[in-house]
């Protein structure tokens, strides 16, 4: 265990086994370099707009994203959780849920659902699905964004600091997942507005900063 409190709702960091540099001795440390490992990612996918051969959006390529954001930091990045957590399928479900949470993908798209509710939508189910031992919430929210930059619309710029500590905005975030969970959205959906950035065609795109703060349970 790092030397830091836990934040409640928080995934505990309980083995540190798969950690890649044994010199990370604090929490703001291991949140530096997951943020920079993050950092590369979201250039990769929300710079440009992605193409669905980079962004297939199939149950692969969701472990490969979240290898890509910590597989530098973490051994086991990209691999599914084994064990049970107080959230998220069963680990013997995590592999069936992904691809149903594919097919579902599919059939709003088809259904005609508005991009923003099936990036709402995308987002809590993978929190719901919980499928990997930590970095879930933000994983989470990166598919969310990659689906809508995807779609050539702009960016979530979640206030990682905010939410992977102690704040209203990770009550409020929290809460919004609770509700959602309830089948009630609305609350998650406003927030990804409150939080979009548009990204005009006509000047650089910028990636979004994940600042420290850990890893919110959800």
């Amino acid at each position: 265990m790092l030397g830091e409190p836990e934040i409640p709702g928080q995934t505990p960091l309980t083995d540190l086994s798969g950690l890649r540099d044994a010199s990370i001795r604090t929490i703001a440390v291991l949140n530096a370099r997951e943020a920079e490992n993050i950092r590369r990612a979201a250039v990769r996918y929300l710079v440009a707009r992605p193409s669905r051969r980079l962004a297939p959006f199939d149950a692969a390529w969701f472990r490969a994203l979240h290898r890509e954001m910590f597989g530098d930091v973490w051994s086991w990045a990209g691999e599914f959780r084994r064990h049970e957590t107080n959230i998220g399928s069963p680990p013997h479900r995590v592999s069936v849920d992904l691809h149903e949470l594919v097919a579902d993908l599919h059939a709003w798209v088809e259904g005609g659902m508005p991009v923003p509710e099936q990036a709402t939508r995308l987002h809590h189910r993978a929190v719901q699905i919980h499928p990997f031992p930590n970095g879930n919430g933000r994983w989470s929210r990166m598919l969310a964004s990659v689906w809508l930059r995807r779609h050539g619309l702009g960016v979530v710029m979640w206030p990682e600091s905010a939410i992977g500590g102690v704040s209203p905005v990770r009550a409020e975030y929290l809460e919004a997942l609770r509700a959602a969970d309830r089948g009630d959205i609305g609350a998650l959906q406003s927030m990804h507005v409150r939080f979009l950035e548009d990204v005009p065609s006509s000047r650089p795109q910028h990636p979004p900063q994940s600042g420290p703060g850990g890893t919110p349970g959800r």
